[in-house]
């Protein structure tokens, strides 16, 4: 995590003097903000994930209600340097011995075949406690498909000459487009195994505080504070068992913002504890950088980059050796932090708002999504 030490540095500094600065108007330190979207790798899907958000905060008494999606294209097969999973194990259906090695012995640590579209749709209500106290309610619908997109992923990797037949296009020419299969193995045995397509499935819902600390002014930074609960519900059979870990988690976010004339620059680093983590990482890292850009006070263009650890606990496995307990999880770079980039533009007419743009990762790890597109509109009074 690059800008950890960094940030715990200088917000030591900022809350220790905050209170003595002369805050400026809040425009100052402040925009429309960063795009608020959650990482959307379909295996951290049930758990409460912190997403960026603006330092300010709404007024005492407004209120935001908001509809969004959020479309991901996910594709993983760690089998796809042996080629042991390919168009004809899936049209025979996957078992665990699929999974195993070319001994038929069964791998240690986390082995996938994902081959899915996730939509994400929230609904969101948002309430100004005080001036600088918001609350937040979040309620989330979850379906998972074939999707549309990997014909067009495919293409473009074909026009940017990487081959969908080696790791940079994550071998998805072994494996038919547009369909959906989700399995996860740890330990030879199987955690997910579905290929049954669901639609809008409640996930848990969850809720948080925003206390903006600061405004901030000509030199210091807007500072804030961001608290989440997501609410556990124990009931995961069947198709609720993707979209719930029935357990509560909480995560914190430290977000700091400092204007320049039109452009305003965002931190961020926070923290997830997960209650119920299922056998994958009890916590996950956040970090993220936002650079807005303001054309007038109601239309924005923000460019994002976002870092997170890994849902999967990081392994003793050598980098070294290609042999040996938890190698396909390590060859898969299944426990590294990923990366990814945003570009979004943002717009506010009123009491109509609204935002929308695309993720793309960079770093084509086993453990994020290739690509995801979203909106969110909504109306503030």
């Amino acid at each position: 995590m690059k800008i950890k030490g960094l940030l715990v540095f200088v917000s030591a500094c900022i809350i220790s003097v905050a209170w003595n600065e002369s805050a400026l108007a809040a425009s100052l330190n402040s925009g429309l903000g960063p795009l608020e979207i959650r990482p959307q790798f379909i295996v951290s899907q049930p758990f409460l994930a912190m997403t960026p958000e603006n330092s300010s905060t709404l007024k005492a008494g407004d209120a935001k209600l908001s509809f969004g999606i959020e479309i991901a294209n996910t594709f993983v097969n760690t089998q796809g340097p042996t080629e042991q999973i390919t168009k004809k194990e899936i049209d025979r259906g996957l078992t665990k011995e699929d999974f195993y090695d070319k001994n038929g012995n069964a791998g240690k640590g986390y082995s996938l075949y994902l081959d899915a579209e996730t939509k994400r749709k929230n609904v969101k209500y948002k309430y100004g406690i005080l001036d600088s106290l918001e609350f937040k309610l979040e309620i989330p619908f979850l379906s998972f498909d074939g999707g549309f997109m990997d014909s067009s992923i495919e293409s473009v990797h074909s026009m940017i000459g990487i081959s969908n037949f080696k790791q940079g296009g994550a071998y998805r020419a072994l494996s038919e487009r547009n369909q959906y299969d989700y399995y996860v193995v740890k330990d030879g045995e199987f955690v997910h195994s579905s290929n049954q397509i669901i639609y809008n499935v409640r996930g848990e819902p969850s809720m948080g505080l925003k206390w903006n600390l600061s405004e901030g002014g000509k030199v210091m930074p807007a500072v804030t504070l961001k608290l989440s609960y997501k609410f556990a519900n124990t009931d995961r059979s069947g198709e609720q068992k993707l979209v719930r870990s029935g357990g509560a988690d909480w995560g914190h976010y430290l977000i700091l913002s400092k204007g320049f004339d039109n452009w305003i620059v965002y931190f961020g680093d926070g923290k997830t504890r997960i209650g119920e983590n299922l056998g994958f990482a009890s916590s996950i890292s956040h970090e993220f950088m936002s650079l807005e850009y303001r054309i007038n006070e109601e239309v924005s263009f923000v460019f994002q980059s976002v870092s997170q650890s890994s849902i999967f606990p990081i392994t003793a496995a050598s980098p070294r050796s290609t042999t040996g307990e938890n190698q396909e999880q390590r060859n898969s770079n299944l426990s590294v932090s990923t990366s990814v980039s945003a570009f979004g533009y943002k717009f506010v007419s009123g009491p109509i708002f609204w935002e929308t743009g695309f993720v793309q990762d960079y770093n084509n790890f086993g453990n994020e999504t290739d690509f995801v597109v979203f909106w969110e509109m909504g109306v503030q009074w």
